[in-house]
């Protein structure tokens, strides 16, 4: 772990604003933390829920700054009409990528998320104050108790940053246990590599590690699903749970077998007592297109066969 720390804040020119009351230490300690950075990721986001600002420094080219819209919250967080005219108000650009496409993206630039560059030279205090604004007048949280943060670099190494004085969440090590079939192979490790990068940039998770059963967790709309890559064959699925303790009679796995037989391209399972979606394919080549298009697939399809599956549940539990 690598832990930063500031004695000088690079002021430079504030925007005509001034601090909100009781945020004003907090705005000059995010200005020292993104003072700090070296091409490294800072999110400060709700302890509770899925509103956050996020920002990629590179201290010779930009700050890009990004903060949540509609696709990744859930319905009790959604932004309304109101907040997304003050965000577009205060200078954000609205979403120009489909949920799942890569955060930052290549040019032409954009983000699935809010978002706004800062080109070299640009003030800490004043991404600061645009940063502080946005949590407490758009995102309205009441006060900086209420937040956390995760600062790591591109191979999801932690960053501490004493100055935040709030939570810190850590960014998971990316030394984990490998799976069983990912042992003695030197393509299999690539290709785990190459998933791994493509989630992190899909979900805009950059703190994303493979969990030692060899699967990646990803939102996958409202809901949590998994990416795990195979070896023999080569390919790569992905999934989401619909229903949870279950019993698998012959009438569920008959409208199992209904719902499968219109599916383009997903696939409905029922195992150990859970129900699952899921999406195959293809790893050789892999295509970090194909993993987004996969998770926009699923989150597209899953409420539709989810309420498909419900005629036939005895008693089932279902898994948003």
């Amino acid at each position: 772990m690598n832990e930063r720390t500031v004695n000088a804040v690079p002021v430079g020119s504030c925007p005509p604003l001034a601090p909100l009351p009781g945020w004003e230490s907090f705005e000059q300690a995010l200005a020292s933390a993104l003072s700090v950075l070296k091409d490294e990721f800072l999110i400060v986001s709700t302890r509770a829920g899925n509103r956050f600002v996020q920002f990629h420094a590179r201290p010779d080219a930009r700050v890009f700054a990004e903060t949540v819209c509609n696709a990744y919250l859930g319905p009790s967080e959604k932004l309304d009409a109101g907040q997304m005219a003050d965000l577009l108000s205060m200078g954000w650009v609205a979403p120009t990528h489909a949920p799942g496409s890569p955060s930052p993206v290549s040019p032409p630039k954009g983000s699935p998320n809010h978002f706004r560059e800062f080109p070299h030279p640009c003030s800490c205090a004043e991404i600061a104050r645009f940063a502080v604004r946005t949590l407490a007048e758009v995102l309205r949280i009441a006060s900086p108790a209420e937040l956390q943060y995760r600062a790591f670099d591109d191979e999801g190494r932690s960053v501490t940053l004493p100055a935040l004085q709030i939570h810190q969440e850590p960014a998971p090590s990316r030394k984990v246990k490998s799976p069983p079939e990912a042992k003695g192979s030197g393509d299999f490790g690539r290709l785990r590599a190459r998933v791994l990068a493509a989630a992190r940039n899909g979900s805009g998770l950059g703190s994303l590690v493979y969990d030692e059963g060899g699967s990646i967790e990803v939102p996958v709309g409202n809901r949590s699903g998994w990416v795990r890559p195979f070896e023999k064959p080569y390919f790569v699925r992905v999934h989401v749970q619909l229903l949870g303790d279950v019993d698998g009679d012959e009438e569920l796995l008959g409208r199992i077998h209904e719902v499968n037989a219109r599916l383009p391209i997903a696939r409905v399972i029922c195992t150990d007592g859970s129900v699952f979606l899921g999406v195959d394919f293809p790893a050789v080549p892999f295509r970090p297109e194909h993993l987004a298009q996969a998770v926009t697939t699923l989150a597209q399809l899953a409420d539709g066969v989810l309420r498909d599956l419900r005629r036939a549940e005895k008693p089932a539990t279902a898994v948003n």
